[in-house]
């Protein structure tokens, strides 16, 4: 049984995003029913067979009178409907909104077009790459170690050409936004009787993909300083393999330099917290890479990893496929595709404890159940999806749920983020004695905080008061520290049985690497990630590095959501599990899937400026443009009479003009364009500005603060950034107020047990 059982869902989606939203659903248990173009899915992708894994097959020709008729009354008995058309597609189709919505009060419609309906490029076509040209994610593939900042400086005076980027992060962070919210809108629509419409397009959900990176002081400072840290960085060794290491904790840098015999290297490493000077972390680099010369990735990752330290050997896709963690963790299943044969896939993203997280059912064939589902529909009456109990909420559609946040890092923070984003009433409780709460202003945006010390008795006892109140606990602590603190899921469902219990990992609940601390970089490169952008000979990180821990946090958010909608309806809690790695799965599944006749032959390296001439990067004579068309054929109208080499007449039409120019004339001959633009251009877009994806704030004493927002998603629920984070501790008394112990805060600040701002 999951949590989605009895939850139709009818997906329109084309390409990546729609499809994905839709398989994410029915692994869930939702009955999704697939409605393809005549002639099959017009994305011609072995991805199709994970992404359309678990649905049901018909196919329509929406142009038709007749097919219409019966898209109209899948739609009129369906819970969720999933489209990806630009803005005004589907009403000129007759399935719009507007038109549907009379019939189906309580359909949850879900639109994820590529720019949102204000945006003036609304009516572009909304390639992946026109989209991630515009969120600066086409950056210098450069490896760490030769690495300098380029976030904050415009494209014609970075250091290098840009680098296409294969994964479909747009798309997938859409799917992923949409999942989210598509449960929510579930959970209040049991409670009301109403559904609404959800709205996220790809442009908005790839600005959620930069995170911290898109952070920064105003006037304009960049957020961050020299990417050259020693600590967290590529090695090459013996062997031509590339380790990578995240030793940036104190502890794991002492311990690191000690199994290395060299302790003297800890006198560079950071003091009261502040990176050395540059030509410092440069010696220190130096002497590092001849220290991982002398053995082998292999041996190098075998000696880090046993000593539990943060490490990876940068690793082909095809490789993840067979590690014994990935193996041991069950991210990967066995689907026998009516078409590619047995395959295996990334597994569900989320795993919730009563739910059945097995084998899916393979993709169908297109009009596969084209008989069952037309006589379901003749045989199954409107009515019930017509009754209603009108109520239109301006809260968030968690409005009532309390969160004890006790994430760490980012994927964790971010999940209680994107929970009061949806309007829970979140408490971020951290460790006094961990040191600063590491990205704070961003991830801890619209929650109260708490320093509980919760390795003392009473500590303990402090928290368990707060647990009474609570509906969500979310954690991501290193494997056993739970346990030992007494705080884990067994321990505390024992008492709470109703109890929702989110937990994230790195690597998974089991397998040999399953205590061991990660981050999103040792996972990126031991999934794939890392080669596939910088090729095998030099990886390199992904332009927003800890992507893979947002994309983790909006899983566990989505699975924390669909809890909450089986709890409103069994009075049962559960456990929900995601990790880092399941993240990277998902990111990468357009090609992490393998079959008999599989090529492992994606864009990759430095040199990758897209998937063939028509959807490529290319230079003008100022700035580079990502060029987005259906195929040659399109391209005859401006290019005129296209000779054997059509990337090389691209070019030289390119190099002619400026950037401008020749955006605004692809669009106006119906191609996709856009040209690269810097983060720090994008975030001060009035649309994105006006839309609340870029929110900027007064922070205390670092003045104005521009973090990023998660925009609108819902018609008539409320979704907000949030009052920016509180300092660490301060709001303790609001806090110990609602549990009846604030006259005790002095005495507890005294005894240690909670920490107050100053104190």
């Amino acid at each position: 049984m999951g949590a989605l059982d009895n939850i139709r869902v009818i997906d329109f989606g084309h390409f990546v995003a729609g499809p994905v939203a839709g398989m994410l659903l029915a692994d869930q248990g939702a009955d999704v029913i697939k409605i393809d173009p005549p002639g099959g899915p017009r994305f011609r992708s072995e991805a199709n067979a994970t992404w359309n894994r678990g649905k049901r097959s018909i196919t329509l020709d929406l142009k038709n009178p007749d097919d219409q008729a019966i898209a109209r009354g899948l739609v009129d008995r369906a819970d969720v409907l999933i489209e990806n058309f630009r803005p005004g597609v589907m009403d000129r189709l007759g399935l719009g909104e507007a038109e549907i919505r009379p019939d189906n009060r309580r359909l949850v419609y879900t639109s994820m077009p590529a720019f949102g309906p204000e945006d003036p490029r609304a009516a572009n076509p909304g390639w992946e790459g026109t989209i991630l040209a515009a969120v600066d994610c086409y950056r210098p593939a450069t490896p760490y170690r030769e690495m300098v900042q380029q976030l904050h400086r415009k494209p014609e005076a970075r250091d290098g050409d840009p680098t296409f980027t294969a994964e479909p992060m747009a798309s997938m962070y859409a799917a992923l936004i949409s999942s989210v919210a598509i449960a929510s809108a579930l959970s209040l629509r049991d409670r009301t009787g109403e559904g609404q419409r959800v709205e996220v397009p790809l442009f908005d959900a790839a600005i959620q993909s930069t995170g911290v990176y898109a952070m920064a002081q105003l006037p304009f400072k960049p957020a961050f300083g020299s990417a050259m840290n020693p600590w967290d960085h590529q090695y090459r060794c013996a062997d031509g393999g590339w380790l990578q290491i995240v030793c940036n904790d104190p502890d794991d840098a002492e311990a690191l330099a000690e199994l290395l015999g060299r302790p003297e290297f800890i006198e560079r490493r950071m003091t009261e917290r502040r990176l050395p000077d540059t030509a410092s972390e440069h010696q220190l680099i130096l002497a590092l890479d001849e220290i991982f010369a002398s053995k082998s990735a292999d041996e190098w990752e075998r000696m880090l990893t046993d000593e539990g330290l943060p490490a990876a050997r940068c690793r082909s896709a095809a490789e993840w496929l067979d590690h014994p963690q990935a193996k041991a963790e069950q991210l990967f299943v066995e689907v026998e595709d009516p078409t590619l044969g047995l395959t295996t896939q990334p597994a569900a993203l989320v795993r919730l404890s009563k739910s059945f997280n097995g084998s899916p059912e393979p993709a169908p064939e297109p009009d596969g159940q084209r008989i069952e589902i037309l006589e379901e529909l003749a045989g199954e009456a409107v009515l019930e999806r017509r009754l209603t109990t009108p109520n239109s909420p301006v809260q968030g559609p968690l409005h009532g749920i309390r969160v004890l946040d006790l994430g760490t890092s980012l994927a964790g923070p971010a999940c209680g983020r994107t929970l009061a984003e949806l309007g829970a009433e979140v408490i971020k409780i951290d460790d006094p004695n961990r040191g600063g709460v590491i990205y704070h202003h961003d991830v801890n945006r619209g929650k109260r905080s708490i320093l509980i010390d919760l390795e003392h008795d009473d500590g303990h006892e402090l928290f368990w008061d707060l647990l009474g109140t609570a509906d969500v606990v979310i954690e991501s602590f290193p494997a056993g520290e739970a346990e030992e603190l007494a705080v884990d899921y067994d321990t505390i469902q024992a008492e709470r049985p109703d109890i929702i219990y989110a937990s994230l990992s790195a690597y998974g609940d089991v397998g040999p690497w399953h205590d061991l601390v990660g981050h999103a970089e040792t996972v990126q490169a031991v999934s794939g990630m890392q080669c596939r952008l910088g090729g095998p000979d030099e990886p390199a990180v992904w332009p927003y590095g800890m992507a893979v821990d947002y994309a983790a946090g909006y899983a566990a958010a989505f699975g924390v959501v669909l809890a909450v909608l089986d709890r409103d309806r069994t009075g049962d809690g559960q456990r929900v599990t995601t990790s880092l790695a399941r993240a990277a799965g998902l990111l990468q599944s357009m090609f992490l899937i393998d079959h008999d006749a599989k090529q492992w032959n994606e864009p990759s390296g430095p040199d990758a400026r897209g998937f063939d001439p028509t959807q490529r990067l290319y230079r003008c004579n100022d700035h580079w443009i990502y060029v987005g068309a259906a195929g040659p054929d399109q391209l005859e109208p401006v290019l005129g009479e296209i000779g054997p080499d059509l990337e090389s007449d691209i070019a030289q039409w390119c190099e002619q003009r400026s950037a401008v120019d020749a955006v605004e004339h692809l669009i106006k001959h119906g191609m996709g364009a856009h040209e690269l633009t810097w983060l720090n251009e994008t975030m001060m877009e009035p649309v994105v500005v006006r839309r609340g994806l870029s929110v900027i704030r007064e922070q205390g004493k670092i003045g104005l603060l521009r973090t990023t927002g998660p925009g609108p998603w819902f018609s008539r629920s409320m979704v907000t950034a949030g009052a920016p984070a509180s300092t660490p501790g301060s709001d303790a008394a609001s806090i110990l107020a609602e549990i009846n112990r604030a006259d005790q805060i002095d005495s507890l600040a005294e005894a240690g047990i909670i920490d107050l701002p100053g104190g």
